[in-house]
């Protein structure tokens, strides 16, 4: 930055900015008596090396220089603007030295992204030195030998393919400008990766944009920077970046549990619904039982899988490929087996009703006449109960952990799940010729809740099956 001021009625240029830079420009510099001396090759290396020192004591150096000008106009007190031409033959005046120490969760943070999988570089203006004590505090740098340091003007000397070449080793770009950050997204993102990019300034916006997610700072951003991005940081923190990564992952995973939930009970319907022509059988659900079912697999199970909080070590779990589909083998083997599962045991009951077992005679239904209510009633409660237990089931999609885990950290879920049992009780006790259902008794309840809960075995026996085939 250069500015022209009036000192004594002569015009004076003032000049501050990177070190290295203001150095290069200074021919003289002004001595403790007073006296401007010519800046040759020993006062320069004394300086170079006060500016070392300031740089490994991680402070961000800022030099200060100045010349004289000649008057431009007739008016001493009228002067035009700075210009280019003003940066010649300056005379070096010394430097100052910024403290901006790392906050204390930086390191931790940059620590829980490298075991995310997930790699940081930092941009930053300052010089090699300052940006190299500074990426060591944070923990960037860990191997010597493996991680690079750079600078904007080295960066600048490569080609795109030489520079794409070096991303994966490069750990911090010293005097960044805005170019660089818009060029190495663009390296990044042409690698296949997935970019998140920081920034606060104007001309930061375009390499926002152009990022898989721009990040702004809500303290310091500009009002363009936070407009070109997709999430504002309102601590201008690395820990809430990390903080949103984890929760990212966690809907990540809410979405995937849903899904798993809703092909569930869709392939097991469908499946139903192709055989029962085929054996001689009309799944008994009415219009309102069937609309009492899409709430809970819709509305009522995405409330109550989507509120799972954060699990413990998913930030351990390696970061997603562009590429991967969100049904995961895992998921597919549960899905397939569950549902057929739900098939055997829902058609086995339904042939059995048919046959006049397991439940008793009673007045025939209006819908279903080959049934009795009681049938159409432990018929309708029996799926509606394996779903409830099946949403305990897809709280979890590896063959690791269990669907209870963690299961009292979630109220939500709970509370969901109790209204749903509710409800069902309330339908079937009141619900009468409206849902064509009738009472149970307290001892059907009870049969019905700890035979559907066959679902949960069944489900922790698959589980140790998958985790035995992933050991192999």
């Amino acid at each position: 930055m250069t500015a022209v001021v009036a000192l004594d009625g002569r015009p004076v240029a003032l000049v501050k900015g990177a070190p290295e830079w203001v150095l290069a420009h200074c021919t003289r510099y002004l001595a403790e008596d007073g006296t401007v001396r010519a800046l040759d090759g020993p006062e320069r290396t004394v300086v170079r090396e006060q500016l070392s020192a300031a740089a490994a004591r991680v402070l961000r150096v800022l030099a200060f220089a100045y010349t004289p000008l000649a008057i431009r106009s007739a008016e001493t007190r009228d002067f035009k603007p700075a210009s280019d031409g003003d940066e010649r033959e300056l005379i070096y005046v010394g430097f100052v030295g910024l403290r901006d120490p790392l906050r204390d969760n930086v390191r931790a943070a940059v620590a829980e992204c490298r075991a995310a999988g997930i790699a940081v570089m930092m941009l930053t203006g300052d010089g090699p030195e300052t940006a190299r004590v500074v990426a060591e505090e944070a923990g960037l740098l860990g191997d010597p030998d493996t991680d690079l340091v750079m600078t904007s003007e080295e960066a600048g000397a490569l080609s795109d393919d030489e520079l794409g070449g070096r991303l994966p080793r490069l750990r911090v770009l010293a005097r960044a400008r805005p170019l660089d950050k818009l060029r190495l997204v663009r390296l990044l993102r042409a690698r296949g990766e997935v970019v998140a990019l920081t920034g606060d300034g104007t001309n930061d916006a375009p390499a926002l944009r152009q990022a898989d997610v721009g990040l702004a700072m809500g303290v310091a951003g500009t009002e363009v920077a936070k407009a070109a991005s997709k999430i504002v940081l309102l601590d201008d923190s690395f820990a809430t970046i990390v903080n949103a990564v984890h929760w990212g992952r966690a809907l990540y995973e809410n979405i995937q549990k849903f899904i798993q939930f809703q092909l569930t009970i869709n392939v097991s319907a469908l499946t139903i619904a192709f055989l029962g022509p085929l054996l001689g059988l009309k799944p008994p659900f009415t219009i309102l039982q069937l609309l009492w079912i899409n709430v809970i697999m819709d509305t009522l199970a995405s409330i109550a899988l989507c509120s799972e909080p954060p699990r413990p070590g998913l930030m351990w779990v390696p970061p997603k490929r562009r590429d991967e589909g969100v049904l995961t083998r895992d998921m597919l083997v549960t899905i397939a087996a569950t549902a057929m599962f739900y098939v055997v045991v829902m058609t086995g009951l339904l042939l059995a009703m048919r046959e006049g077992a397991l439940v008793g005679p009673g007045e025939r239904s209006a819908d279903f006449p080959e049934l009795t209510y009681r049938q159409v009633t432990v018929f309708f409660t029996v799926y509606v109960f394996f779903q409830l237990w099946n949403e305990v089931n897809c709280r979890s999609l590896s063959p690791a952990a269990s669907g209870f885990r963690g299961l009292g950290r979630n109220p939500t879920f709970l509370a969901v799940v109790g209204f749903i049992a509710s409800a069902q009780v309330l339908i079937v006790t009141f619900g009468g010729r409206v849902f064509q259902v009738e009472p149970l008794a307290p001892l059907d309840w009870l049969v019905i809740a700890a035979g559907t809960a066959s679902v949960v075995i069944f489900a922790e026996l698959l589980r140790r099956f998958l985790l035995m085939g992933d050991a192999r």
